[in-house]
């Protein structure tokens, strides 16, 4: 009688489900986190996995939905370490208050784990870049950290690993109005490869100067608007054919140069303008604005210069008439004065 008491009482979650005439109900958990039990006090434990999906069935689904709401959950899973000494080990993984109408399947059954006296020592703290990550074209200038110095709580044997601890900037993150950001503590080793360890604080302070990247460009001007019907044509002359831009540097280097808009549409004479020079959310531009004078061509003045110029060609033409008409009388004058020598030459004799 003992003896069937006892089966009955440690199989009775599959007792319950064997004679059970009705209908079972499953949900399957995923991120289940693993309560470790062990002395933290003298041990430090590196868990390889610390998550694991649990299904749960039964047939009773008020209680089966409230182990599926992780705020309404009783049941945890853990891994007990205490009876366990230094080295790594495989632990099976159990169910800890579990209602008695539900079942649990966990996977994986067991995790790997590694256990090490704890050690703790103070590290300089050195603000790295992320490498992973895009700088969004910034420019980093110095850094600093606050506070220097952290305490590292790990391993024995992983602390002889420790090479350097770093406070690493998501760089992706940044932005040219921002002076500081929390950057999370790691352990390196001479590989550069993060180890598991507990760090007070665990995140630092990482103060930076941005340095905006700039490049200069050339300006040019754009006429804008319709001429006025008396004006030909319009010369523009800018103050400044160069200017800087600032901002990122993947827009930057789709920049060469940047045309200035002028309206001429109601120029009436020689004017200067200042006009402002275009600029984007992408840039900034040094100078903001420059000086154009607009010289207008007009159409009178063309046709007017055109006629002057054909009234002093035909006087030149009339002015070389006359001096071929001078020639030819100054020649048939010394004609005659030759013809009436030889008359009287030939009388005499």
């Amino acid at each position: 009688m003992f003896s069937l008491i006892l089966f009955f009482n440690v199989n009775s979650q599959n007792v319950s489900r064997l004679i059970s005439s009705e209908t079972n109900y499953e949900e399957a958990i995923q991120n289940v986190p693993i309560n470790v039990l062990y002395d933290s006090d003298e041990y430090f434990v590196h868990v390889f996995s610390s998550n694991v999906s649990v299904k749960l069935s039964g047939a009773n689904r008020i209680q089966l939905n409230k182990e599926v709401d992780p705020d309404t959950r009783d049941f945890s899973v853990v891994a007990d370490l205490t009876k366990l000494s230094s080295g790594t080990h495989e632990v099976r993984l159990k169910t800890k208050n579990l209602a008695s109408s539900l079942f649990a399947t966990i996977e994986p059954e067991t995790i790997s784990v590694t256990i090490e006296k704890r050690e703790k020592k103070q590290f300089d703290v050195s603000p790295v870049l992320s490498s992973t990550t895009s700088n969004n074209g910034l420019k980093i200038g110095e850094m600093s950290v606050e506070p220097a110095k952290v305490e590292i709580t790990t391993g024995e044997n992983t602390m002889k690993e420790i090479d350097r601890v770093v406070a690493s900037v998501d760089t992706s993150k940044l932005s040219t109005d921002q002076e500081s950001v929390q950057a999370q503590i790691q352990a390196l080793n001479s590989s550069g490869e993060a180890l598991p360890i507990q760090s007070e604080p665990q995140n630092v302070t990482v103060s930076f100067e941005i340095q905006t990247p700039s490049k200069e460009v050339s300006l040019y001007p754009i006429q804008e608007g319709q001429l006025p019907a008396a004006v030909e044509s319009v010369k523009i002359d800018l103050s400044r054919t160069k200017a800087t831009i600032t901002g990122l540097q993947s827009a930057l280097d789709q920049i060469d140069s940047i045309g200035v808009p002028v309206d001429v549409s109601q120029i009436q004479g020689t004017v200067k303008k200042l006009i402002d020079v275009p600029v984007s959310d992408n840039y900034q531009v040094n100078p903001k604005t420059v000086s154009a004078q607009v010289t207008p061509v007009f159409k009178n003045a063309q046709e007017s210069e055109s006629s002057n110029a054909n009234h002093s060609s035909s006087s030149e033409k009339e002015d070389s008439s006359e001096a071929a008409s001078s020639v030819d009388s100054t020649s048939s004058q010394s004609s005659t004065t030759e013809s009436s020598a030889e008359s009287t030459t030939q009388s005499t004799n």
